[in-house]
Parts: C-alpha cells; structure tokens; sequence
C-alpha cells in the first residue's frame, strides 16, 4: 500500500514520541504533532515500533520510571488511529541496514529513510539534527522551534546534574 496515495505526508521519529511523553519544554509542540497526527488532524504515519525505542530511551537515558513510562507509553498507543503504521518487513529492514553502513548512521534512522522510501513518503519529522546534515534525498524537519529546543537541551542538562527524572512521565493528551 502506498501510503502517499492515501494522503500521508510525513513519517515522525523516536523523538518526537519522547518529547510528548515526559515533562519538558519541548513537549507541548510535541504532543501537539503527535496528537494531530493521532486524529488525521496532519498526515502524518506513526511507526507503532517507534515506541519500543522510546521506552529505552526514556527509561535507559532519561532515567524515568520503567512503570510510569510504559503506562503512559501504551495508553497512547491504545489510541485506535489509522495513523499508526505496524508493517515491519524484512525487505525494509535489510535495506535499512546497508542504509545505515553505507551512510553512517543509526539502523533506525536507515529504517525511517527505507519507510518513507518504501511508502512513497518524502519526510520525516525528527529532533535528530545529524540526520538533517547526513540525508539529502529526504526531507527532514524538526517541528519544535529552535528556541524551544534550546530550552530543552539546558532542562535536560539541568535534569541530569540533579538527577531529578523519576516523576516527570506524562501521558501526551
């Protein structure tokens, strides 16, 4: 199925699902996005696996708690949405793969640009600035305001010196 048929525009990363999982000052513009992409409000796919990696993420860097993370992790994805995009096939995968190796990036981030490839889609939306400077062949765009971002990054600095994460989970609505 070609989803670029089907009206679908863009493809949104890990990131993303992160930001609007957990207090910060990124996570209302990211909340918002994914929200909008939950309800058809923008046309956007969200790779149902996107969350498997947002969980380590936040619990393995983040230092959130596992519970909380997990609860606030499936309750959006209880969301019957048909934005949620669940094909994990092997074909993508291996071309994600040489992907990675042959452009020097993550193997999620050769799987993103084999999805969209795959689905006939020419964006994605991420945080990951390297990959704006590694991909040229598709678009990448970080939705959250530089400004915004910045904040972010000195939260996150000022987190890990007091190593206050535990209680900062949220589920994105």
């Amino acid at each position: 199925m070609r989803y670029a048929k089907l009206g679908f525009e863009a493809l949104v990363d890990v990131g993303i699902i992160v930001l609007a999982h957990f207090k910060n000052p990124a996570r209302k513009h990211a909340a918002q996005l994914l929200l909008d992409a939950l309800t058809l409000k923008k046309h956007i796919l969200v790779p149902v696996s996107t969350y498997l990696d947002a969980y380590i993420i936040m619990t393995r860097y983040l230092k959130l708690r596992s519970d909380c993370v997990a609860k606030a992790l499936l309750k959006t994805l209880s969301i019957e949405s048909p934005a949620f995009y669940e094909n994990l096939s092997k074909v993508v995968i291996e071309k994600a793969l040489a992907s990675a190796s042959t452009l020097n990036i993550s193997s999620w981030d050769g799987y993103l640009i084999e999805v969209v490839k795959e689905l006939g889609i020419n964006k994605i939306y991420t945080i990951d600035e390297e990959l704006k400077r590694k991909i040229k062949d598709v678009e990448i765009e970080n939705p959250i305001p530089q400004d915004i971002m910045r904040e972010y990054h000195q939260y996150i600095k000022e987190k890990y010196r007091s190593k206050s994460f535990s209680t900062d989970v949220q589920n994105f609505q």
